[in-house]
């Protein structure tokens, strides 16, 4: 089992490393792009622009709200990204029994946008940040699906509380723990292990949303008819605030260093606890 541990630390401390060396590689490829792009002062379609990379600036605004299509909940905001949660039983030992919320995965969830005359294709809308914590829930819609909304913590002693749909539950359960052996009376011991067994199966769903700022942002996509599209190698670019093309250009190879720096760093330390001999253990002397 260690070999196979030690085997994993290497591929994955392999693969960033490769991630990291292939974005400095294509960082010149990127900046051309860039520095080739149309900046416009207005996002106006222009005919003459059509299949070009263009840089526009403005305030997005929501032509239709981000839908969670599983839960099926309207969220205000063109971007969210949900948190996904279930509580189960998560170990149980010699009669120790553990349940707790587990992560079931988290994905992103947008609506529609338009900056100008450009609408945002869903890429684009995907790079925007998720920056606030959602709350503003319409309970008339909670309450005819049948779920509940409940204010909890994200992990055990973390400082904030998110807001939680809950499905299948009542609320933000605390983890739960249950010893067989514990001296007290049996019909106690039965009846909270039956609380937490109801509880199991439960779900809970929180979303982080892009709050937007006055100063609105600035994309870089490719002019498509009436939409802007995420570029097919660069990705969704959008940045907080007016920027010019230099400065656009700056804080994208900023970034674009920033995690490639990150990537191989954190590449290398894999690597090297995966090929780490562990220390031979001390002989102990015989008197």
């Amino acid at each position: 089992m260690k070999n196979i541990g030690k085997i994993i630390l290497l591929v994955l401390g392999v693969v960033l490393i490769a991630l990291g060396v292939k974005s400095f590689v294509d960082l010149p490829g990127q900046n051309a792009v860039l520095e080739a792009a149309v900046y416009l002062d207005e996002a106006v379609i222009l005919p003459e622009n059509e299949g070009k990379m263009v840089i526009i600036h403005g305030k997005p605004e929501m032509t239709a709200p981000a839908y969670d299509e599983e839960l099926g909940l309207s969220l205000d905001t063109i971007k969210a990204y949900r948190y996904a949660e279930e509580y189960k039983l998560t170990s149980s030992e010699k009669l120790e029994y553990k349940y707790g919320w587990v992560s079931k995965g988290q994905k992103s969830i947008v609506g529609k946008a338009s900056i100008g005359e450009f609408a945002l294709d869903e890429k684009t809308l995907i790079g925007f940040p998720a920056d606030g914590d959602y709350e503003d829930f319409d309970m008339t819609e909670i309450s005819a699906k049948g779920y509940e909304v409940s204010k909890g913590k994200t992990t055990e002693g973390a400082w904030t509380d998110r807001w939680w749909v809950i499905v299948g539950g009542k609320y933000y359960y605390d983890a739960f723990e249950y010893s067989g052996n514990l001296d007290i009376p049996h019909i106690t011991r039965e009846m909270k292990k039956e609380i937490a067994e109801e509880r199991e199966g439960a779900k809970a769903y929180a979303y982080k949303v892009y709050t937007g700022t006055d100063a609105g942002v600035t994309v870089a996509g490719i002019q498509q008819g009436g939409t802007l599209v995420a570029h097919e190698k660069l990705g969704p670019i959008v940045k907080d605030g007016v920027q010019t093309k230099d400065q656009l250009l700056s804080s994208n190879k900023n970034g674009v260093i920033g995690g490639a720096v990150v990537f191989t760093l954190i590449g290398v330390v894999l690597v090297v606890l995966g090929i780490r001999k562990p220390k031979a253990k001390a002989k102990v002397k015989e008197a």
